[in-house]
């Protein structure tokens, strides 16, 4: 019959081979102990018992051995920081002397009380016209309820408040030859720092920006 210390140190180490499949140490272990009760002699089987056991805490504390830590990376393999990117801006030659290189500062125009609306505030001195994210809208129409000249340029203004005036540096429009209910407007985004308006049997273009 098999001493119960030997029956409690042989699950021990049954459980510890089935755990840890492959360690040598423990394997040898175990089968010297299985040669053991293959012996008929009980005197020579406890002899065998008594010199298994002894090998068990060896065996029990011996671990495979451990997978070999990564090497830490040299600083020449770790990437740079991407550099930051800089923003991207539209230029456009005569609008960027007007407001810089990283362009004017407008809200978006999606009504018609916003439409050129920027130019308001420097009295016609400056507009950006040339289209912007968020805008919806690109021109608009109005009847002429009054017109001046000055220099030959013409300021309108028209029946839904607004007034536009011609921009200084071209060709002055002169005069107009009807009374202004007798116009109908068209003003669109243009070019140059300027909106672009078509009066009623005009073809030319006339370059305005808004002062009202």
């Amino acid at each position: 019959m098999k001493s119960p210390g030997f029956i409690v140190f042989f699950v021990l180490l049954t459980g510890a081979a089935v755990d840890t499949a492959g360690a040598d140490p423990r394997d040898d272990a175990l089968s010297a102990m299985l040669r053991c009760s293959a012996l008929g002699d009980r005197a020579q089987r406890l002899s065998c018992y008594d010199a298994s056991v002894a090998r068990v805490p060896g065996a029990l504390n011996n671990s495979a051995p451990s997978p070999p830590a990564a090497a830490p990376l040299e600083a020449s393999a770790v990437p740079p920081p991407a550099a930051p990117v800089a923003p991207r801006h539209l230029r456009h030659g005569f609008l960027d002397k007007l407001f810089g290189p990283d362009g004017p500062k407008r809200a978006p125009q999606t009504t018609v009380v916003q439409f050129g609306s920027e130019s308001i505030a420097n009295g016609g001195a400056a507009a950006y016209p040339i289209p912007m994210d968020g805008d919806t809208i690109d021109q608009i129409s109005a009847r002429l309820v009054s017109y001046l000249f000055t220099d030959g340029y013409v300021t309108v203004t028209l029946d839904n408040g607004q007034t536009w005036r011609q921009t200084a540096g071209g060709e002055p429009l002169g005069h107009l030859a009807r009374t202004a209910l007798s116009y109908m407007a068209i003003i669109s985004r243009g070019g140059g720092g300027s909106y672009a308006m078509k009066l009623t049997g005009m073809t030319r273009e006339i370059p305005v920006r808004r002062i009202r």
